[in-house]
């Protein structure tokens, strides 16, 4: 897979913000993540490169966001099931809007970042969408990037609800309340996300 070039055209194209706070810490989440993951045997063993480039492709997760309304996505309280059903469109509007970047479309690892747009919110049962894939034909690196926006989303302050500690956001995420995720990624997960989370958070611990 030709990294470089893909950078370069995600780059050139302006759709990846690397320097935002909020995209510094998701990325960097997502490669310590994948690296650990990967070390354990977890997911199939990833080079330092690779986990780079996974965890780069993984800021363009929620770029379908664009294309949701500002009401439903800065609502502050619950959503009704019609908004919500607007909501999670995000994971298709992303491959469309991606679609949209003929010069994106030539790069091999295409194909890639329109899974992870449209399958980051699968879940390991067939709970979750899209396309309600479970276990392993959810590709291994986008279980991952699902992992850290459900961890993301917990501990962050968001306009429906306040941050999460870490050590609630775990026990959440390993008792299913964000949806069923991979066994075996649970308990690594379990065990290192204190270590991950000071590394990347440092304050909010």
């Amino acid at each position: 897979m030709d990294m470089e070039s893909t950078i370069t055209v995600l780059r050139r194209e302006e759709l990846l913000l690397e320097h935002a706070p909020h995209s510094v810490q998701f990325q960097a989440l997502t490669e310590k993540l994948l690296a650990v993951f990967s070390t354990t045997a977890v997911i199939p063993p990833l080079t330092a490169l690779e986990i780079r480039f996974y965890s780069t492709l993984a800021l363009l997760h929620d770029i379908g966001k664009q294309a949701i309304p500002p009401a439903i996505l800065n609502k502050p309280g619950p959503l009704t099931a019609e908004e919500f059903d607007v909501m999670k469109s995000h994971t298709t509007q992303g491959c469309r809007i991606l679609e949209e970047h003929p010069a994106l479309r030539q790069c091999e690892a295409f194909s890639a970042i329109c899974d992870v747009c449209r399958h980051h919110h699968e879940r390991w049962d067939g709970g979750g969408y899209p396309d309600r894939l479970t276990g392993v034909c959810i590709a291994p690196w986008v279980q991952v990037v699902g992992l850290a926006d459900a961890f993301e989303a917990l501990v962050h302050p968001r306009v429906y609800k306040q941050a999460y500690s870490v050590d609630q956001a775990r026990r959440m995420i390993v008792s299913g309340a964000c949806g069923t995720f991979n066994p075996q990624m649970l308990a690594v997960f379990s065990s290192d996300i204190f270590a991950i989370a000071g590394t990347v958070y440092g304050s909010i611990m």
